[in-house]
């Protein structure tokens, strides 16, 4: 089960959430440093509970709460998977009865917003002595045979004959104000395994880059410094290797280098290094006395795995890299540069065009970006990602806005094709979509069929027929209000139909056309 985190400036009648998401990537280990005395309990959270958790005061005033906490409850059985410690209280987070020791220290621990912790359990660094309150607590759940002593007299569990499974979840308590506690419980986690026939994790070959994306300045400074931020966002596979590298007591950590006024690249510091999706700041005092918002600055990142010695072992490839204080433009056609730079003002350029040749084909991938900052202009909201990325060719964070928004789609169940050129009737289609978005309460691309938009048709263009059936509607739509106009002689030029005109790119949308369009949409149907 999953829950979206709610913006702070949400209504005060939205709801708490209701369900909530098992942990993930859980992994038994047990370092060799420890001699065998701990077993080490690695695991991972969704990126919506790390932001809970680390917005835990704007929650409590979101939802009127007078306390909230976040858990996570460790349950383990020796040599089978019918012998779990779970008791009801834990239902509760109630550890004054029942069984204290695995009600309390080793099953309710507080949670910290980092993607992924390491939590030990099984301490078997003591002695059996019945007057030991420890042992007199382990030893209700361990059978005779099941642990053995050593030359100093205390006793441990022989990992080449047994197997521990331990299974998790986690517990949100929480309290309404002038009511009595709730509880928020995940479902349990797969079940986790070491011991005997159990292989040690290996450290991975190769790790995958970040994506980053909203480089922008802030009114920080630091060490005599200004202070950017930026988006960080981590891949699946990158969290699941996190959390393998901490359970060998090694770490993955997030490092940036910026660009500033075209210079060299330079490493800089940032507010956090986990592996934790979010918002990270990077200071730039070693980089640039000062830095304005007209200065050009380029951030990029990667990923760097570490013994837990601090000894390096590999490097991700580096990261997209993010701008501001790019020129608009590289290259435009003389027509287009009062449009463009109304594009500019509107904040309608996306970063992925800034400082390119506008005269160029413009991708899928690019022309998505459009659509997104289309979408914030006339909605006034910021677009969020989808969580599920469906494609196995892209993961840029624009594809996956416009995705969420219906805005487009896939050329297939699982390929967007991001560097295919678009051409001028899916260029009309997209941008009608995102005006039903913004405009039609209860739209969605499934049920587009349903709502007809209402418009003055205007005469049919002399290549009408060239025109896709689905996309029809919109180029006509696109053309009464003025948005996208004829090629000239009453032709629009939908489509390449023969591979005469494939070659040649005929009908095929340029960048600066796709921001001009993008200008009259805001402006006609603002």
């Amino acid at each position: 089960m999953c829950f979206a985190l709610l913006p702070v400036t949400a209504l005060a009648d939205e709801s708490f959430p209701t369900t909530l998401e098992a942990p993930t990537d859980v992994i038994l280990s047990i370092p060799k440093r420890d001699h065998g005395k701990y077993v080490y309990v690695t695991f991972n959270k969704s990126e919506a509970l790390s932001a809970m958790i680390n917005k835990k005061m704007e929650i409590v005033k979101q939802f009127d709460l007078d306390y909230i906490d976040f858990y996570i409850q460790i349950d383990w059985s020796l040599d089978s998977k019918d012998d779990w410690k779970y008791h009801p209280n834990w239902d509760v987070v109630n550890s004054s009865v029942g069984d204290p020791y695995f009600e309390g220290e080793y099953v309710n621990k507080m949670l910290l917003p980092d993607t992924t912790e390491r939590i030990p359990i099984l301490n078997q660094n003591y002695k059996p002595d019945p007057a030991n309150s420890n042992w007199r607590e382990l030893s209700t759940h361990l059978k005779e045979g099941q642990y053995s002593i050593d030359e100093k007299g205390e006793f441990y569990i022989d990992w080449t004959k047994h197997t521990v499974y331990v299974r998790t979840r986690f517990v949100i308590r929480y309290k309404p104000k002038g009511g009595d506690y709730a509880y928020l419980i995940s479902d349990w986690s797969p079940i986790a395994a070491y011991g005997k026939d159990y292989k040690p994790l290996e450290i991975p070959e190769k790790l995958e880059a970040p994506v980053i994306s909203g480089l922008r300045m802030t009114d920080r400074t630091l060490n005599g410094g200004p202070v950017v931020a930026f988006n960080l966002k981590n891949p699946e596979s990158v969290k699941k290797a996190s959390a393998g590298a901490k359970s060998l007591s090694d770490y993955i950590i997030v490092v940036a280098e910026v660009s500033i006024g075209g210079g060299e690249w330079k490493e800089v510091g940032l507010s956090d290094r986990d592996i934790t999706d979010g918002e990270l700041y990077a200071e730039l005092a070693h980089a640039a006395e000062s830095v304005s918002e007209d200065t050009h600055v380029k951030l990029r990142a990667r990923y760097q795995y570490h013994k837990g010695n601090g000894t390096f072992v590999l490097a991700s490839d580096w990261s997209n890299v993010i701008e501001f204080g790019a020129p608009a433009w590289g290259n435009a056609s003389q027509w287009a540069t009062a449009e463009l730079k109304k594009a500019d003002e509107l904040g309608l350029i996306p970063d992925s065009l800034r400082g390119t040749d506008l005269t160029k084909p413009i991708t899928r991938l690019e022309f998505a970006a459009v659509c997104v900052k289309v979408y914030e202009a006339l909605s006034g909201t910021k677009a969020i990602p989808a969580v599920v990325n469906p494609f196995t060719d892209t993961k840029d964070i624009e594809v996956l806005k416009a995705y969420n928004l219906g805005i487009t789609t896939g050329t297939s169940a699982d390929k967007f094709s991001p560097n295919e050129l678009l051409n001028r009737e899916q260029a009309a289609t997209m941008l009608t979509r995102v005006f039903k978005r913004v405009t039609i309460p209860g739209w969605t691309i499934q049920t587009d069929s349903q709502f007809k938009l209402s418009y003055k048709k205007p005469a049919p263009f002399a290549d009408d027929a060239k025109i896709s059936s689905w996309a029809k509607d919109s180029v006509y739509f696109m053309a009464a209000n003025d948005i996208i106009k004829g090629t000239g002689n009453n032709m629009f030029s939908p489509r390449a139909t023969t591979p005469e005109e494939e070659a040649r790119n005929y009908a095929t949308a340029t960048r600066e056309q796709a921001l001009v369009i993008a200008v009259r949409m805001v402006e006609n149907l603002g």
